[in-house]
């Protein structure tokens, strides 16, 4: 029950996610292309099957989001599961907070040591 009630939050924090993006007006004008393109960048296009599948996924989370939404009970068990979850965090970043203030501490002391060392200019030939 854990379990399903913890992939319930997941998934309506995608649909949720998804319901705003989708909700949000344009503002912003696409950006001109240039005559040069990156080397590294990739160009991504779904197949059609893809896009369906990724559609019917979509509309379906956003079918539960509005049935947890609209629907007390499993809106109170999600709402446990993720207090839960909230909780579990807190008690491991309590119990780990000494592991986590040395890693920090090590981080600190690396990034100082590399900006103390001086740099060597580079000879152009």
């Amino acid at each position: 029950m854990k379990r399903i009630a913890l992939l319930l939050v997941l998934l309506i924090g995608l649909a949720v996610t998804s319901a705003e993006r989708s909700q949000q007006p344009t503002t912003k004008a696409p950006p001109a292309r240039s005559a040069t393109r990156a080397i590294d960048s990739v160009s991504f296009k779904p197949s059609p099957e893809l896009q369906k599948s990724l559609d019917e996924l979509a509309a379906a989370v956003q079918a539960l989001a509005f049935r947890i939404a609209s629907d007390p009970q499993i809106k109170a068990a999600v709402l446990q599961v993720a207090t839960g979850v909230v909780t579990t965090a807190q008690q491991v970043v309590a119990e780990q907070s000494v592991v986590i203030e040395g890693a920090l501490k090590t981080a600190a002391e690396r990034i100082s040591a590399s900006q103390s060392i001086p740099r060597q200019p580079s000879k152009k030939q």
